[in-house]
């Protein structure tokens, strides 16, 4: 979500623009694990003038960082998808069209759905299909031929249908619904559960209650399913207890033969932190981690508490509440996310490609090596690489040369700014 707090605290007056990149840098590593990235995109792009709640217009560059974070999948029925009318929903198409990432959920017209939908992804031999509807819009709606999805028993088992005629191996209900601030699912989220599940879903995900509600691994006939009631507040300015955070849940699916099935569950907690740097003041996305071990001013002693009570408050949920197997993912027992961590957190040795790093992040082939960051003034640097030794950082540097990369630079990336290396 984009409420105004953050829209103003992303603006770069160096360079006009937005930033939003460094605030996801500790989620990019954890995003980058799975093959099929999936997010709820609360906001529309009608373009200037930008503001919050309660009807959101926000920067097209938020969805960029999103892409660039490695979503590739955004989801874009929920109950802000009128805010910006007709024009809001034909731009916010045309952004994500502009970004070539996958999304679903509205549409220009009977004809684009009907191409489009349900969004088809493969992965790894199998065939994803993606669904996407919202309980409402706020009152708002938009004329014909743009279309919304809305959550109606009718037209989900008529697409799920539809998904089986693709020969979908799997099936994900993504469904915005729920009472707001309630910490555990209502009748119509367990109707709209079973309607889903029996029309032949396999997995149903929801968002919109701005906590994060219970995980429930569970067989329904014998077949193995995965419900998450609500994700909560993956970013936002919310400062109420509850939601200052949210959760990331991941899966595993597996194809033997013409079966597949649901293997593994887990998930990683997240708390928003806001913390001025430099020109921008970032929305950092965190997972639970002693940041403050290797940077020792990162998280105020205040701010410390309030993140540690959103973890105890959703693991006592969690504990309470969840069914099946299904564990927390926790930093520090992952070795290279971990390193990963604490390179954004002390210092590491980094290639500059700054000339053409935008270029470079866009490209299907290199892209995944590069990530933009923003240094105290304000310039932008398109970096890649993490290194301890600067002559493995050489190495790298060298390789993105023969790749066509323009006067790519060696320099040291600290906290406290970007210095080239002599």
């Amino acid at each position: 979500m984009q409420h105004d707090g953050q829209i103003n605290a992303a603006y770069n007056p160096t360079t006009k623009t937005y930033d939003y990149d460094d605030g996801w840098k500790f989620i990019k590593p954890i995003v980058e694990e799975y093959d099929i990235r999936i997010a709820n995109l609360e906001v529309t792009h009608p373009g200037k003038p930008y503001k919050g709640y309660p009807q959101f217009s926000a920067p097209d560059e938020l969805p960029s960082a999103a892409v660039d974070a490695g979503f590739n999948v955004l989801l874009t029925a929920n109950n802000h998808s009128c805010d910006g009318r007709a024009k809001g929903v034909i731009r916010t198409l045309d952004v994500l069209d502009e970004l070539d990432v996958m999304h679903t959920g509205t549409f220009r017209n009977q004809a684009e759905r009907d191409a489009n939908y349900p969004l088809m992804v493969e992965q790894n031999g199998m065939n994803v299909a993606i669904l996407n509807y919202t309980y409402g819009t706020n009152g708002l709606s938009v004329a014909k031929p743009l279309i919304i999805n809305y959550i109606d028993s009718v037209v989900i088992k008529e697409d799920i249908a539809r998904a089986k005629e693709l020969k979908a191996d799997y099936i994900i209900c993504n469904m915005h619904w729920g009472k707001e601030y309630k910490p555990l699912p209502n009748r119509y989220q367990k109707t709209y559960e079973q309607v889903c599940y029996r029309a032949g879903a396999d997995m149903v995900i929801g968002g919109h209650p701005h906590v994060v509600q219970p995980i429930e691994k569970k067989k329904i006939n014998g077949e193995e399913k995965l419900t998450v009631w609500s994700l909560g507040n993956f970013v936002s300015n919310m400062q109420i207890r509850y939601t200052r955070g949210g959760v990331m849940v991941g899966a595993q699916i597996k194809k033997k033969g013409s079966e597949v099935k649901l293997d593994k569950v887990d998930y990683h907690l997240v708390y928003v932190l806001k913390r001025q740097e430099g020109k921008i003041k970032q929305y950092y996305i965190l997972p639970d981690f002693n940041y403050n071990a290797y940077r020792s001013d990162f998280i105020s002693t205040s701010e410390y508490a309030k993140m540690k009570e959103f973890f105890a408050d959703s693991r006592k949920l969690y504990g309470a509440e969840n069914k099946g197997i299904v564990k927390e993912s926790i930093v520090e027992n992952d070795p290279m996310i971990s390193q990963r961590f604490k390179h954004h957190l002390s210092w590491h040795y980094s290639i500059d490609a700054t000339e053409n790093g935008a270029e470079m992040m866009r490209n299907k082939i290199l892209g995944h090596y590069f990530r933009r960051s923003v240094d105290l003034k304000g310039a932008h640097h398109y970096l890649s690489g993490f290194y301890n030794d600067p002559k493995m950082a050489q190495g790298h540097l060298n390789f993105l040369r023969d790749c066509g990369v323009k006067n790519p630079k060696l320099v040291k990336v600290t906290p406290k700014g970007i210095t080239p290396v002599e």
